[in-house]
């Protein structure tokens, strides 16, 4: 379990990594719409529960898919960009704490 754990947790810290600017410098931190979706991307990426984890995942997601939905009429938005990259990571998360649950459960 520790290792699984081990392994979770680098992943979480690898996604800044990934993107050339940070969520926080993307999008204004005053937008009071963009605080709810980062808020709760925040909270699913620091979950180390894979239990809780889900449903921090399907929390982040529905208001990210919200978010996108009301700037659709701002395609280039760089909001977008960053609610697109958040979503992709949410799945990743996902995957992985759906097979530490598995992995608990068969005991492996």
């Amino acid at each position: 379990m520790y290792s699984s754990a081990q392994k979770t947790k680098e992943l979480r810290f690898t996604p800044p990594s990934l993107y050339n600017d940070s969520v926080s410098d993307i999008i204004p931190s005053d937008a009071a719409h963009a605080q709810e979706w980062r808020r709760r991307y925040q909270a699913a990426i620091i979950e180390l529960d894979p239990e809780k984890l889900l449903k921090r995942i399907a929390e982040a997601r529905t208001t990210i898919l919200d978010q996108i939905e009301d700037s659709f009429s701002k395609p280039s938005d760089p909001e977008q960009v960053a609610l697109c990259n958040a979503l992709e990571m949410l799945t990743r998360l996902r995957t992985i704490a759906e097979r530490e649950i598995s992995e608990q459960r068969t005991g492996t």
